[in-house]
């Protein structure tokens, strides 16, 4: 059993599934585009090569946005760009004393009514 004053390790849950997600984006990327294309490159003609080009580079952008939308989701970095506004002074509550308010509602019946039963 750990000490009450034993500092807890806290995991980063977050960093943990986001760099899991992005090694099997980048290996899917590399295994079925990237290593093809690669090999498709060394015989291509100067056209196919600049097409091979121009996807690649339009895959590297959709990769970095992923990439950065992650980031910005996972480390939530918008609250350093973005900061929550400043609060107005909150008011105290004032609590009512339930017993005190069922008094002041009470209706006392009069002492010359007769129509309360009587203690014999």
């Amino acid at each position: 059993m750990l000490p009450r004053d034993y500092p807890r390790i806290r995991i980063p849950w977050g960093l943990l599934i986001f760099m899991l997600a992005f090694a099997v984006l980048i290996a899917i990327v590399s295994r079925y585009y990237l290593i093809p294309a690669m090999l498709a490159a060394k015989d291509a003609t100067v056209r196919e090569k600049r097409m091979l080009t121009a996807v690649s580079r339009l895959l590297l952008v959709v990769i970095l946005f992923v990439v950065g939308v992650g980031i910005v989701l996972t480390f939530r970095v918008s609250r350093f760009f973005f900061p929550r506004q400043a609060q107005v002074q909150r008011t105290k509550t004032h609590y009512v004393d339930a017993w005190a308010e069922s008094g002041k509602r009470l209706e006392t019946p009069n002492e010359d009514d007769d129509s309360l039963p009587s203690e014999t």
